[in-house]
């Protein structure tokens, strides 16, 4: 892989440089006294942090139905959030056209929701803690792809924690090209490796049933579902969900209902609409405030079907998702 060595400090000054045009903005990381948060940087970077440990939300929700014209916008993110920007981009969602994508090697995170100490954000204190803590989410224990190999450019870090800039695309030739020095052959084995192939999901509606007793119907998993995206959403009308007087009259004709109503309809519709787009995240279970193992069947269900199509959400912008394209016989041989 050629790529080029990353100085202390030479990414925060290319990112300085391209900020002083009033039109260019950086999302990325901050690191303050409450952790490191997503930041949405304009005219320089403060307290800006390479890896962010600390999982709430994924970055792309914010960037959803981006259009803006005459802006640059250069995107520091985890792996996950660049493939859910890359989904959102085939969607017609964002206008990808003045956006660098520059994905970071995830190390692991750790959800917000945990009560924790200080956690190290330099590469090679953070890659301990992960191996040594048992509090790292799940979504990122079963994580495909934890590499910065998606989207225009990425970063790797090298089994020393040094950082490496290679690039992807011609944008991403572009991003490297503001970083001084040579290109070189990188490092072969870096601090993440390729995963192997993880076993297949197994689940059963017994669990399901269970574990999605507790649901109260706040859809926050909806809310922040990065590819999640429909404006109209039909549950936010009385056909699935009646309320008031037409709850009534649908009782008045079938009958009984528990409370909340359609609870396990929701999460079924939801889990089809996303099961091709969905980059297992984790971003809904984060956002559940009874702790239903979402990830479990949203991750779970996705890559089942994606795998039947021999496809991975996110992987590059060329690779059409399944249900946007038609080929005759092409679920013939497909074993699940």
């Amino acid at each position: 892989m050629q790529a080029k060595k990353l100085n202390n400090g030479a990414i925060e000054g290319v990112l300085n440089e391209f900020l002083k045009d009033e039109q260019h903005l950086v999302l990325g990381f901050e690191k303050d006294k409450n952790g490191v948060s997503h930041r949405i940087f304009k005219k320089s970077l403060d307290q800006y942090s390479f890896l962010n440990p600390l999982f709430s939300t994924n970055g792309a929700l914010f960037l959803r139905r981006l259009f803006a014209k005459g802006m640059q916008i250069v995107l520091l993110l985890r792996p996950c959030e660049i493939r859910a920007y890359v989904e959102l981009v085939k969607l017609t969602q964002i206008e990808r056209e003045d956006i660098i994508a520059v994905s970071v090697d995830c190390l692991g995170t750790v959800s917000t929701k945990e009560k924790i100490d200080e956690i190290p954000t330099e590469a090679g204190q953070l890659d301990a803690y992960m191996k040594e803590t048992d509090k790292m989410r799940w979504a990122c224990k079963v994580c495909r792809e934890p590499r910065g190999v998606v989207g225009d450019a990425g970063i790797r870090i090298d089994k020393n924690g040094a950082f490496w800039a290679t690039s992807y695309t011609e944008k991403g030739e572009g991003f490297l090209s503001m970083i001084e020095g040579n290109l070189e052959e990188a490092p072969k084995e870096m601090l993440i490796s390729e995963k192997e192939k993880l076993p297949k999901f197994q689940t059963n509606m017994d669990d399901f049933e269970k574990d999605f007793s507790k649901c109260i119907m706040c859809m926050n998993c909806r809310d922040m579902c990065p590819v999640c995206y429909c404006i109209d959403c039909v549950f936010n009308g009385d056909e699935y969900l009646p309320k008031g007087d037409a709850l009534l009259n649908k009782v008045f004709r079938t009958g009984s209902t528990n409370m909340p109503q359609g609870k396990e309809l929701f999460h079924l519709i939801r889990m089809y609409h996303v099961s091709q787009t969905c980059v297992g995240c984790g971003a809904c279970e984060e956002a559940c405030p009874q702790g239903i193992p979402l990830t479990k069947y949203f991750k779970g269900t996705s890559e089942r079907l994606q795998g039947m199509f021999a496809y991975m959400s996110g992987r590059n912008f060329d690779e059409a998702i399944p249900y946007l394209t038609f080929l005759e016989d092409e679920l013939k041989d497909v074993e699940d």
